[in-house]
């Protein structure tokens, strides 16, 4: 499996300490090291559930997974520079309808104290 910096996004030989292109040091055990299509793949879903969360925040028990996975998956898709603007618009999408679902929540909770 090619892997890549985790900095710059260059390709690192298998063996390799530090990226030849940024000077970054590469740790060799872990997660740390994704390969470049783990990242986009990131992005993208990143994306899909930012897109999701449109919808989503209608029903606060759906809304907040759904927003917290689009912010995690944005916020790890954000190291591609090939997507990172899926990645971005996933991560504003996701924070906007989050703050939705939480006053969505704060609604409910009004409205039925109110019926009491």
């Amino acid at each position: 499996m090619t892997k890549f910096c985790t900095n710059c996004g260059n390709k690192l030989d298998e063996n390799a300490d530090v990226c030849v292109k940024c000077g970054i040091l590469i740790k060799k055990k872990g997660n740390s090291n994704y390969s470049l299509e783990s990242i986009e793949k990131s992005a993208n879903t990143g994306f899909g559930f930012g897109l999701g969360s449109i919808l989503a925040w209608i029903l606060p028990l759906i809304g907040y997974p759904v927003t917290i996975c689009g912010i995690i998956y944005s916020s790890k898709g954000m190291k591609s520079e090939a997507s990172k603007g899926k990645a971005i618009a996933g991560l504003i999408l996701s924070i906007i309808f989050l703050i939705a679902t939480i006053m969505n929540s704060i609604a409910g909770v009004i409205q039925n104290l109110a019926k009491l």
